[in-house]
């Protein structure tokens, strides 16, 4: 995994304060990326921010933003490119539901939906205007299994997930090509994050048997070190317990 080529590259990192978004802060700073921190909580922030700055003696860059929320997208956006551009966007965001449907309620349908479809379309939108002037760009969205198999008792997080795969592909149609800007899925099944801590997730799992955030970490460092003349459109990795 050749990291060096992260050196100087400025990234967004969005939920950064999330299982996933944790595990892979710190290689990527290691690695010399100039990030950009971005989640719901202040707090959360400026601790990862504080713990980034002692490894490797060099302070992110912060931003509170929901990403649900148009006017918190532009302005994360606008903030993460102001010094030197944007080379790349991770979005590990997201929220998690897993329960019947007869026991969902609109509100965790309309959160989900933010969350997870219609705040990764705004971040990407608002990436897509940074980048195409560049010509030049990475765009990486953790979007899980669920966005490609389908689970008894997740029928309204799998329609955020595929809502979310179908719009990466038509983006990588729409930018990949024309202002050579890289567009990538992360498929990840069964994670060990606090994801499984959340009490919206009605599912009894083998956690020990999962996919470590370390893992996921280094799928996505693998993703982003790609030679530059190749496009990682997908990437799926799961554990052998725990196939979809």
């Amino acid at each position: 995994m050749k990291t060096e080529i992260l050196l100087g590259k400025s990234v967004l990192l969005t939920g950064a304060t999330g299982g996933i978004g944790q595990a892979v802060a710190l290689p990527l700073a290691h690695a010399g990326a100039l990030l950009t921190l971005s989640g719901r909580s202040n707090a959360k922030l400026e601790a990862l921010a504080t713990h980034l700055e002692q490894e490797t003696g060099r302070r992110p860059k912060t931003v509170v933003a929901d990403l649900g929320r148009a006017p918190h997208v532009e302005k994360l956006v606008t903030e993460a490119a102001s010094d030197s551009g944007l080379d790349i966007v991770v979005n590990a965001a997201g929220v998690g539901l897993i329960k019947a449907l007869e026991n969902i309620t609109p509100e965790e349908m309309t959160l989900t939906l933010a969350a997870n479809l219609y705040g990764a379309m705004l971040l990407s939108q608002a990436t897509v205007k940074v980048m195409v002037p560049q010509k030049s760009g990475h765009i990486l969205h953790v979007v899980g299994i669920l966005g490609k198999a389908p689970m008894a008792q997740a029928s309204v997080y799998c329609a955020s997930k595929y809502g979310l795969t179908g719009f990466l592909q038509a983006l990588r149609a729409e930018v990949s090509r024309r202002h050579n800007i890289k567009v990538t899925g992360l498929y990840l099944g069964g994670v060990d994050t606090p994801f499984y801590d959340n009490p919206a997730i009605e599912m009894k799992v083998q956690r020990d048997k999962m996919l470590s955030a370390t893992d996921a970490a280094e799928a996505i460092l693998y993703a982003l070190t790609q030679p530059a003349h190749l496009v990682l459109g997908e990437l799926t990795l799961q554990p052998e317990s725990h196939q979809l």
